[in-house]
């Protein structure tokens, strides 16, 4: 299979199972917060067509399920027991807390913020190895003390991690610009001498060979790496008279429709779009 067709698979994947857990939650058979990703999957697609299973390992944040629906060979049957009829007799609190022992998903938080710190003492003691700890935040995780310390850590003791930072424009139902200003993320990165890139939404070809170019290099090297996507969480939600556009919720779709729209705003359309060529 070629990188390019590798890819879509992941994110099709990712968006099929989406659609189940989606159907669910529509139909009343779940109601944990289960936080939806619709619009992320190009991101864990592409984490996934270059990870290392048998090496590198994963620390997620509260919104997960775009990298446990492909990373997860278990992922169908651990979301079943987030059914009604289930969660009595299981333990958990929902995708944010999603755990299987036999992935290399070693970590997920419903605390902003709070994997990155847990990420930082693993890559310190998986030193020896080349491989890769990835670390997933969001644009509101970002805001806690936790980032900037984890950065200046991770540069200091030198560990490999590869920080992905999904920025969709919300936390908490809040845009940037309606809850602080706009922060530099590469100048913050490189005042603490670690590398930042930027990858523009739309240059999904150019976005794949600069993401491998880096991850290449990164195994070799004993740094980390702020990797910034942006982002259009598909989903919306109303508060009063109020439209929030940040999914927190079911998605009116069928469980057939592969796209959430059918132009280049959702991110698997353009993915077919680009890769499929």
């Amino acid at each position: 299979m070629n990188l390019n067709k590798k890819i879509l698979t992941f994110a099709f994947q990712s968006r099929k199972f989406q659609l189940q857990v989606n159907k669910n939650i529509i139909d009343g058979k779940i109601k944990l917060p289960v936080h939806l990703a619709f619009g992320h999957e190009f991101v864990s697609a592409l984490v996934r067509s270059f990870f290392l299973m048998s090496k590198d390992s994963l620390f997620l944040t509260h919104r997960n399920i775009h990298y446990t629906s492909i990373f997860s060979k278990n992922s169908r049957k651990i979301y079943q027991n987030f059914l009604l009829n289930k969660i009595q007799s299981f333990n958990t609190l929902g995708s944010m807390n999603y755990f299987d022992e036999k992935t290399s998903i070693k970590y997920t938080s419903s605390i902003l913020g709070n994997n990155l710190s847990v990420a930082a003492g693993f890559a310190e003691g998986n030193k020896s190895s080349k491989s890769i700890v990835y670390c997933v935040v969001g644009d509101g995780a970002i805001e806690e003390g936790s980032f900037y310390e984890t950065l200046l850590l991770s540069k200091s003791l030198g560990l490999r991690i590869v920080f992905i930072l999904e920025n969709n424009n919300f936390s908490m139902a809040t845009t940037i610009k309606q809850r602080r200003f706009d922060m530099n993320i590469k100048k913050l990165s490189q005042s603490i001498g670690i590398k930042y890139y930027y990858f523009k939404r739309k240059d999904i070809i150019s976005n794949v060979k600069k993401y491998r170019k880096i991850i290449t290099n990164t195994r070799e090297a004993d740094d980390p790496v702020v990797l910034e996507f942006q982002i259009l969480t598909l989903g919306s939600y109303k508060d009063g008279d109020n439209k929030i556009n940040y999914h927190h919720g079911p998605m009116k779709l069928g469980i057939n429709n592969a796209y959430v729209y059918n132009n280049d705003s959702d991110i698997l359309y353009l993915m077919n779009k680009k890769l499929s060529q």
